[in-house]
């Protein structure tokens, strides 16, 4: 979903190397979908600035801000400025000099007004301190120089919209909500849109709304059931209906389980989780530990030594299991090299159940 959610905000022009390491500085690698430009070997300043943007992801910052100081002194392109500036800003800001790097991108804004990249990650920035409104500010000017950034926009939007509704500013939430134009399901729209029904009072529309959004991904229902328990109620009744409709879904067994519990229908419970493994599910230790109880207080001491001696072999088995920490393989047999990407000394033993 996220992925199709990228490609239809993504707004290319011609490809560049200088738009492809602009991309690749600020970690948008979702926007990167051609590398068929020209590499000009007499110009070797991107080489530079490429090796800056290793050292930084190796954590040397000093060495990385270093090499960009000194670039900045050179006779360079517009683009090469630019280039070296976004990278100088996102060097500070890995290294914790955050108001530092905000000076450098506001510097650079004000030499180059139209460079859409340097408003995006001045926006992260003030995003990350809670400055939402000033963010969309930033972005909105950004989209509208490149379109590629519209889904940020969105989603920050959504934040701002969410941060009014905790204030108790809904009609600022409500004036955002409806100049959105969403085309496409975006989970987080139905939770922030949930959350303002409920809290101008309108409960009928606020539990459809979360409904829509739970059935999305049924797995990321947990803030969705939270905002239901807030502002309206979840009882057994409730939860059940919402398991019948969106399948076994981790989040709504947990508040299931725990409202039988609190009933006192521990068999009810035992049947909901046995349900949830047969689905083959995600193990979960929090639910696994709540059904050894269980079982253990309605008197089945047998049967908690023989789930408890499964789980020791389900362990036991993936002991030998190896993951590529790179790319995800999995493999029962060690190498030094994962055998699909290839990469050296990647391959570690997984504690996944």
């Amino acid at each position: 979903m996220l992925k199709k959610i990228k490609e239809f905000f993504s707004v290319e022009g011609k490809p560049s190397i200088d738009l492809y390491l602009k991309k690749l500085a600020v970690n948008r690698y979702d926007l990167i979908d051609d590398t068929s430009f020209d590499v000009d070997l007499k110009r070797p300043v991107n080489a530079f600035i490429t090796f800056a943007i290793l050292l930084k992801e190796k954590g040397e910052y000093y060495k990385s801000l270093k090499v960009l100081e000194s670039l900045k002194e050179e006779e360079l392109s517009e683009e090469e400025k630019k280039l070296v500036i976004l990278n100088l800003a996102l060097v500070y800001r890995s290294a914790g000099f955050v108001d530092r790097a905000e000076q450098v991108l506001r510097e650079g804004i004000s030499l180059y007004p139209t460079e859409s990249f340097f408003y995006y990650e001045l926006a992260q920035i003030l995003k990350s301190e809670g400055k939402l409104e000033e963010s969309v500010d930033l972005l909105e000017k950004a989209v509208e120089l490149k379109g590629s950034f519209l889904d940020d926009l969105i989603y920050t939007k959504l934040l701002l919209a969410n941060s009014y509704i905790d204030s108790g500013r809904t009609d600022r939430a409500l004036k955002i909500i409806r100049k959105l134009k969403i085309s496409i399901p975006i989970q987080f729209y139905y939770y922030v849109l949930s959350k303002l029904f409920y809290s101008v009072g309108e409960i009928k529309k606020g539990y459809e709304t979360a409904f829509k959004g739970m059935r999305i991904c049924p797995d990321r229902a947990e803030p969705f059931l939270e905002v239901i328990e807030r502002y309206d109620s979840l009882n057994r009744s409730k939860l059940e209906g919402l398991l019948e409709k969106l399948g076994f879904s981790v989040p709504i067994v947990r508040k299931l389980v725990y409202k039988l519990i609190e009933e006192g229908k521990g068999e009810r419970a035992l049947t909901v989780l046995e349900s949830l493994w047969k689905r083959g599910r995600t193990f979960d230790p929090e639910l696994f530990e709540e059904y050894i109880k269980i079982l253990w207080n309605s008197g089945k001491r047998k049967r908690v030594a023989e789930e408890v001696i499964s789980l020791l072999s389900l362990l036991k088995e993936n002991k030998r299991l190896y993951k590529c920490e790179s790319c995800g393989f999995k493999t029962d047999h060690f190498d030094w090299m994962c055998p699909k990407c290839k990469g050296w000394e990647t391959l570690r033993i997984n504690g996944e159940v």
